[in-house]
């Protein structure tokens, strides 16, 4: 007689958020890539979980694969499930270092304007900070991920709250203006360029947030005898502005942290020429996060900005 002995491995959080985010997404590929990993990688991560359960997760006669009806079923537990799982792992943590330290995920510009801001109000509460950077969608999924617990970031003003009001609280800080800046004390062959409608730009990635913005602001205001041309990228905001300050090309900066170089001269704000544009800054945290610590914080950023949406 055959004995057949199937892995006595214990679920694990990473299986059910691989799960969560194919149902979410509707594709391996596109899960893949939420998951940050290659296409490959999370194929076999999947076949892993599989072999693990003993049984078939995903009905691979679909294209693009679908979840078996069985596993659609239990996608409220299992993300409640997610949830809990993630929350005793933020308890865990606290428990362990014993320093009750809240950590706080900024979009890479957000680091050198409002984040600090924020930062100052927790501490003059007490709260102990890690704060680290990232694109948008790290900052997101950070959060939802329960790695950090709290993100600053920006959204589309003409789009509103981007991300499903399921998943997020969230808190309106301010409304931040990018204006297109140069410097011409360091380059005056820029003042030259751009009276020829030939403009050098220090851009951001297109791959990201702030890229998508800048390319439709100015898809909305093309001149037809407007010469654009890449000389720099840089997803940094602080890259971009250094860049500019050196003189290699106009780029796109939050009015907050060019307001004194403005006033002083040393940079130039060219919004006649070309299009600027707003972006709400807001705090998003996970819903239902149970933690005192983290309530009174959040306490303390709705009673200072709160006021503002």
């Amino acid at each position: 007689m055959q004995v057949l002995h199937y892995m006595q491995t214990p679920m694990r959080l990473e299986w059910i958020e691989d799960i969560l985010a194919v149902h979410d997404t509707g594709s391996l590929r596109a899960a893949a890539d939420t998951r940050f990993l290659t296409a490959s990688a999370f194929t076999r991560r999947i076949k892993a979980v599989e072999d693990a359960i003993g049984g078939e997760i995903f009905d691979r006669r679909n294209k693009p694969v679908t979840l078996k009806p069985h596993v659609v079923e239990l996608i409220p537990r299992l993300r409640e499930a997610a949830a809990s799982l993630r929350q005793i792992k933020s308890d865990l943590g606290g428990i362990e270092t014993g320093s009750h330290i809240t950590r706080i995920i900024c979009q890479h510009t957000l680091s050198v304007s409002w984040t600090p801001k924020v930062a100052q109000l927790l501490a003059v509460d007490g709260a102990q900070m890690r704060i680290r950077s990232g694109t948008k969608d790290e900052c997101v999924l950070s959060v939802l991920r329960h790695d950090s617990d709290i993100a600053i970031i920006y959204e589309d003003v003409t789009l509103g709250f981007e991300d499903n009001a399921q998943l997020f609280d969230r808190v309106p800080i301010s409304v931040e203006q990018f204006l297109p800046i140069a410097a011409f004390r360091a380059n005056p062959d820029l003042s030259q360029n751009i009276s020829r409608q030939r403009f050098p730009l220090v851009a951001y990635p297109r791959s990201i947030f702030l890229g998508e913005v800048l390319e439709r602001a100015l898809s909305q205001r093309l001149n037809k005898d407007a010469s654009f041309s890449i000389v720099a990228e840089s997803g940094l905001g602080p890259a971009v502005l250094e860049f500019v300050r050196q003189g290699l090309g106009i780029g796109w900066l939050p009015h907050s942290i060019v307001e004194a170089e403005l006033k002083a001269g040393e940079l130039e704000e060219l919004s006649g020429l070309l299009p600027s544009f707003e972006l709400n800054v807001v705090a998003i945290k996970s819903k239902g996060t149970k933690s005192r610590r983290l309530s009174q914080i959040w306490s303390s950023i709705e009673k200072a900005f709160g006021s503002k949406d």
